[in-house]
């Protein structure tokens, strides 16, 4: 599809937005004050000119959330929650807005009626869309030829990325140069002929190209060569070694490629520790009568402090002191206290036996998301001693630090904790990390409640 068509079809879907906003906002005022009792009258003029501001902030946040670039990778559940995403992040923006500079105000039912309607609408209109477009690549529309030259292992992952999303019209024209045997293995056309000679009878409208990292100098040869064509050329980098996503900046128009950087948006980032703050708050006011009964517990169980601080690495390899109920007697001098948490230590308390068992030694950690050493929800803090131990081990071990890490995490929900699999735990660590939102947050604080707090591997 050319650039022409696919601004065409972006400008289209903005403007199909712009008109659903604006029928969405009447439909909310309807229904406020023409069919509900104890309304306001006579300020149609008012949501007339509220109405300009509603729109572009939808439209401003819809294209921060990507959801006017192309969705032929992106599964419906993907958009359906950048559909919610960007629609939610609209009104915020919108109600900012009005409290800075708008001389009226909406009641909050006006609004939360709109969020509803217009919330569900978009959904609705974004799964026409994708079914419409479904329609006219079934019958050899809105299709994307593609040319694949190179022998890189990003290719196959492409391919197969292409062939998963059923729906993204992606055809594959040929494969120059593949890897042994791969183009037949994908049902791809393997061409014999170079570049130059295949191009005199062929127009894809794109090429896609990687070379696996001793022949890396044939894409930039490639390159060289053909830049000046029209025809749009796609290099894959090779990121195998970045785990946790990566970033593209402008330095000066110079493109700078960060590897192992988390993708994550600051004004989400904003929120989690928002959301983190006021329900640590909360929290410790609930559970401050269990805090006092634990405490006097641990006096009562042996001689010592009622918390035990430990150095731990957090953000970006920082350290910090976490906090927890002491459930050992205090070592005496000489005692090894960098021991790995075992099920046999002679030290445990009784009381900390179960206060290991059920978590509950872990709710002094409150205190360091407080103060922001610490998430609700991230990778788990290590001892710097096991830090030094492990980062050369296990691989990908040190990318656990590229987010702040919290009292419970993917890990722990799916059991990798205590004295169970490090390399499993990382792998569930890079996957948080790479996935992260605050969904994905609330998910693992709603499933740290039923596989969380008691463990067979937490003693």
């Amino acid at each position: 599809m050319s650039i022409l068509k696919r601004s065409s079809l972006s400008f289209i879907q903005k403007s199909i937005d712009a008109l659903s906003c604006a029928l969405f906002f009447t439909a909310a005022y309807f229904i406020r004050f023409e069919y509900m009792h104890g309304a306001q009258e006579g300020i149609e003029l008012t949501f007339i000119k509220m109405t300009p501001f509603l729109i572009f902030s939808t439209l401003y946040s819809f294209h921060n959330n990507n959801l006017y670039k192309a969705q032929r990778f992106a599964s419906k559940y993907y958009e359906i929650l950048s559909v919610v995403k960007g629609n939610t992040a609209g009104v915020i923006g919108f109600v900012i807005a009005l409290y800075f500079f708008g001389e009226e105000r909406l009641s909050r039912l006006t609004i939360l009626l709109y969020w509803a309607i217009s919330t569900f609408g978009f959904i609705i209109i974004r799964l026409l869309v994708r079914n419409f477009l479904r329609t006219i690549r079934e019958k050899g529309h809105n299709l994307r030829h593609i040319l694949l030259i190179g022998n890189g292992y990003q290719l196959t992952d492409y391919v197969r990325t292409a062939r998963y999303f059923k729906d993204s019209g992606i055809r594959f024209l040929g494969w120059i140069d593949p890897p042994k045997d791969m183009a037949k293995e994908y049902n791809i056309p393997e061409i014999s002929k170079n570049y130059d000679d295949y191009k005199k009878e062929n127009i894809p409208d794109a090429i896609i190209i990687a070379y696996s990292g001793n022949e890396s100098v044939k894409s930039s040869d490639f390159i060289k060569t053909h830049y000046n064509d029209v025809i749009p050329i796609q290099l894959l980098p090779d990121l195998s070694y970045s785990m946790v996503g990566h970033q593209i900046e402008d330095f000066g128009g110079i493109p700078l490629l960060s590897v192992n950087q988390p993708t994550l948006n600051p004004v989400e980032l904003f929120f989690k520790r928002l959301f983190e703050f006021a329900a640590t708050v909360i929290g410790l006011i609930i559970i401050s009568p269990l805090l006092l009964i634990i405490s006097l517990a641990i006096k009562q169980s042996s001689k010592g402090p009622i918390f035990f601080g430990q150095e731990r690495i957090g953000l970006d390899g920082s350290t910090f002191k976490m906090w927890k109920f002491r459930t050992m007697k205090v070592a005496t001098e000489g005692e090894d206290t960098k021991e790995w948490s075992s099920k046999d230590n002679p030290r445990k308390t009784k009381i900390g036996l179960f206060l290991r068992k059920s978590s509950l030694d872990e709710l002094p950690q409150l205190w360091n998301v407080l103060i922001g050493d610490m998430s609700l929800v991230g990778p788990r803090p290590e001892q710097p001693f096991f830090v030094e131990k492990f980062r050369n081990k296990i691989p990908g071990y040190m990318l656990k630090h590229k987010m702040k890490p919290g009292i419970t995490g993917w890990a722990q929900i799916n059991g990798w904790r205590g004295d169970t699999s490090l390399e499993k735990r990382i792998e569930c660590d890079i996957y948080y990390i790479k996935h992260w939102s605050i969904f994905f947050d609330i998910k693992i604080l709603f499933l740290t409640f039923f596989k969380g707090f008691i463990n067979k591997n937490a003693y």
